[in-house]
């Protein structure tokens, strides 16, 4: 049932992030017509409509990916953050990239290389970031212990 939630989460977040960006980039293109997507997705289809249809689907099965892997990978307490990282990163790379290119969000054959890279230097930024707080958590956690034991002493 929990993942069920996680799907309709992922499909509500999924769809309002890739409305407002598809909106933000038709505002500053100072497009006569909202686009939501590329140009060359968007004439693939009879009228902006049917484009802006097929895109709120895109838009909701990649927030139902991120959302659902981060909920069966991230409470794996038992995992180290860095399993959690690296498990997560297989995921999304592998159900987020074919629905990028489904989308036209960039040429295959001149950015694939490119688009992982900077997906592999999000996630080193993100694992990083994870690890500091744990480490920081961990730091507090030990002051209070020792404050703790100081004081029965």
């Amino acid at each position: 049932m929990k993942v069920i939630a996680h799907v309709i989460s992922g499909a509500v977040i999924g769809i309002t992030v890739g409305f407002m960006i598809a909106l933000g980039f038709s505002v500053l293109n100072h497009t006569a017509t909202f686009m939501p997507s590329t140009p060359e997705f968007v004439a693939r289809f009879s009228n902006n409509l049917a484009a802006t249809v097929a895109s709120t689907g895109l838009w909701a099965l990649i927030g139902i990916v991120f959302e659902v892997a981060s909920y069966l990978v991230f409470v794996r307490s038992q995992w180290s953050i860095t399993h959690q990282t690296i498990v997560h990163f297989i995921v999304t790379y592998a159900c987020f990239t074919p629905l990028a290119i489904i989308a036209d969000w960039f040429p295959v054959q001149d950015y694939l290389i490119s688009y992982t890279i900077a997906f592999v230097i999000i996630y080193l930024i993100a694992w990083f970031s994870s690890m500091q707080i744990a480490k920081a958590k961990v730091r507090r956690l030990n002051q209070l212990l020792n404050n703790n034991q100081s004081q029965h002493d």
